[in-house]
């Protein structure tokens, strides 16, 4: 109390700076907007780098654990508790902690004057686009989550569940005004931060999610129609970096690593049994002849017992980077589209958009010719299309109400109220507002 002012003053520490500094030249606020990727992508199964492909595949019918722990294994039997430590870390703190860092960066663009307005408009909309892909995930996670937008420390602490609806009311406003803010043109050479049709891609899903055919459908065909992105023709180059399909990817930023997907699926030599192993019913559900299947999935027998495994990223480590994280992609955009004008009466459109896919896989047109038979094949082709990508699965199952008719009959001791993970009991601890899903 008596010491000497200037005694008590503590410098930034080395290599670190204040706020007002960091967002006092364009250079200085876009290295802060590329930190947010490199934190998303900086550390093995993280929520951004293969926890939401990893986990929701297990939870689902794609992948099973080969090597007993216990852990992973509450994933694939659908046995989770609130203890798990990786519900508390990888699948609740990691994107909290990168809400906070968009959340103050969205903050400090607002007030700041010193950046140009091209440049501020860009990292805003980049800003918006990550905090709604967070929050997407987040909420078919759990079923609303706290809604934090702010950086206030004692507010966030005690902030309640906010609900679904809310949720999505946040994510297609930070959408729109991402369309408003980014232009069409990256600010990268390559897909590697958000341009204007990365929003309006996010929103083409948000709008099926919601039953809204008619803004998933225009949304789409925007991204399909005028984003000059291309569907692969070779299926082994879809997930390069810089593919013509891609509309984002992240790039990586752990030395000898291109995607902890890569690093976690592929086994590290051929004598090596497969981490995570393909569930029958998934290989069983390709078509014969479907090239998918021979380009997606990789193979090794081990003690006469052959394993398959996620094969869309090819690169395990140890090799100059090829790869990037696929966030989204084209192909996802016909398959909304298609749903989109089946449920709008536009079988035609519906066909066309589906066999664009299956032409791609090597298949013939599809048979179906109605909605229900379309509605069915395209769940078909979205199980097989984007297996292994960002729990596409999972949240179909969910979000079309098939999850207790298809896991019942997959996993014994399958619960309806297991569609939900549980809110981790550190949380619960810690913020007496929180209420846990039902079933935990």
């Amino acid at each position: 109390m008596i010491s000497c002012k200037k005694f008590v003053q503590v410098s930034t520490p080395a290599g670190e700076s204040t706020t007002p500094q960091v967002f006092s030249s364009d250079a200085s606020a876009t290295a802060a907007m590329n930190g947010v990727y490199s934190l998303m992508m900086g550390s093995n199964d993280g929520f951004a780098d293969g926890a939401l492909t990893l986990y929701p595949g297990l939870s689902a019918d794609e992948l099973y654990n080969t090597v007993p722990d216990p852990n992973l294994s509450q994933f694939a039997q659908n046995t989770l508790t609130s203890g798990n430590p990786i519900i508390a870390s990888n699948c609740w703190a990691g994107p909290y902690s990168y809400l906070y860092q968009v959340n103050a960066i969205l903050e400090a663009l607002q007030t700041s004057t010193s950046i140009s307005a091209p440049v501020k408009a860009q990292l805003m909309g980049e800003a918006h686009c990550v905090r709604a892909l967070l929050y997407f995930y987040m909420d078919e996670l759990y079923d609303g989550v706290p809604l934090v937008t702010g950086t206030d420390y004692t507010v966030n602490a005690a902030l309640p569940r906010a609900t679904s609806a809310d949720v999505y009311t946040q994510i297609v406003n930070d959408l729109v005004n991402a369309t408003a803010l980014l232009t069409t043109q990256y600010p990268t050479q390559g897909p590697l931060r958000p341009n204007k049709y990365v929003a309006e891609a996010l929103l083409a899903r948000v709008y099926l999610y919601e039953g809204d055919w008619t803004d998933a459908a225009a949304e789409s065909s925007i991204v399909i129609e005028d984003g000059g992105y291309q569907l692969v023709p070779i299926l082994d180059s879809v997930f390069n970096a810089y593919s013509p399909e891609a509309i984002w990817q992240l790039t990586p930023v752990v030395p000898g690593f291109n995607t902890f997907e890569g690093y976690d699926f592929i086994p590290a030599d051929s004598t090596t049994v497969p981490a995570y192993a393909v569930d029958t019913a998934l290989l069983n559900a390709f078509e014969p002849g479907d090239r998918r299947k021979a380009s997606w999935l990789g193979y090794r027998t081990i003690g006469g017992q052959v394993y398959a495994y996620p094969y869309k990223y090819q690169i395990q480590a140890g090799i100059t980077d090829r790869e990037n994280e696929m966030v989204l992609r084209l192909a996802e955009q016909y398959l909304i589209r298609a749903e989109a004008r089946t449920n709008m009466g536009d079988i035609n459109g519906a066909q066309l958009d589906l066999d664009s896919l299956r032409a791609r896989a090597g298949l013939p047109p599809t048979s179906a010719t109605n909605a229900t038979e379309l509605q069915a094949a395209i769940a078909h082709e979205r199980r097989v299309e984007l297996c292994f990508e960002w729990g596409h699965r999972w949240f179909d199952l969910k979000r079309t109400g098939k999850a207790d008719s298809v896991l019942a009959a997959e996993k014994p001791g399958w619960r309806n109220v297991d569609t939900l993970y549980p809110i981790p009991l550190s949380q619960l601890q810690a913020n007496t507002s929180l209420t846990q899903n039902n079933g935990y």
